[in-house]
């Protein structure tokens, strides 16, 4: 039998999600998990590579295994709290997670006073069929991609890119962030980030912060069941992540504003 797994984890306790000797990675604790259930599989694939420090909300694991079902609950079970499966979904035999319909990615900025407008411009330049080899640390022979959507919104003090497409080089929606931000700022202008996406063009952009990155969801021509129960945990965890957040926000700014203004927090 072969299953799809839906998972999602905080990438900042793991040297990103391939394995590797003698570093803590996504992959390496999946499959640990699966040992200690005694659980024999396969053919393991993961749909996308996180770097260290990028999370995911929706990576797609897939494994080969004697088992008829497997239970998101029972794999969670032997996982550690910054790992978690949400869906699990019989597949074809050839079901091949990297061969996805769509990859949606987000990256998270905080408004520092970027002008959106000027970003929403310079994101269009993205959009269809480019060539990306400035926005990759390595020279694909190809660099070719095709970028569906690159939408840009602002909730409170945070800007959200959203990006979606078939397939990413490495790194390149953190270099694509770190143009937008440069165009945010009137660092760049929307020609200077036309100009790197030109094939003749060779000008390496750095890439911004992998801890703002979320590899948002994959999708296939099928969609995934959630477990109920698994869905209420999972939404049961995040939201006493979000308080530990907003709390942790509240005592930075408290001590940023006492900083600034002098004010002394002792009784007198």
């Amino acid at each position: 039998m072969r299953f799809a797994l839906k998972v999602c984890y905080n990438g900042r306790g793991f040297s990103g999600s391939q394995r590797q000797p003698g570093e803590r990675t996504v992959e390496g604790e999946f499959l640990s998990a699966l040992h200690r259930l005694g659980l024999s599989f396969t053919e393991f694939k993961a749909a996308g590579r996180t770097d260290r420090g990028v999370s995911a909300l929706g990576n797609v694991f897939a494994l080969t295994t004697d088992s008829e079902r497997i239970k998101p609950r029972m794999v969670n079970a032997a996982l550690p709290r910054d790992i978690k499966v949400t869906a699990a979904q019989r597949v074809g035999d050839d079901f091949n997670p990297r061969h996805a319909r769509e990859r949606i990615y987000r990256y998270f900025l905080f408004d520092e006073g970027y002008d959106l407008a000027k970003m929403r411009r310079a994101a269009a330049l993205f959009k269809g069929e480019r060539s990306f080899h400035n926005f990759s640390s390595s020279d694909y022979r190809n660099p070719l991609r095709r970028i569906n959507r690159v939408e840009i919104h602002k909730k409170d003090d945070v800007i959200v890119m959203e990006v979606s497409g078939e397939s990413f080089l490495w790194q390149m929606i953190r270099r694509m962030a770190t143009a937008l931000k440069m165009a945010g700022t009137g660092e760049a202008t929307p020609q200077d980030v036309e100009r790197l996406l030109d094939p003749d063009y060779k000008k390496k952009i750095p890439p911004s912060d992998p801890e703002n990155l979320i590899l948002w969801d994959v999708k296939y021509d099928f969609n995934f069941e959630d477990e109920e129960y698994t869905k209420k945990r999972l939404i049961g965890e995040l939201e006493k992540q979000w308080k530990k957040t907003r709390i942790n926000a509240a005592i930075l700014a408290e001590a940023l504003e006492n900083q600034k203004t002098g004010k002394n927090a002792r009784s007198q």
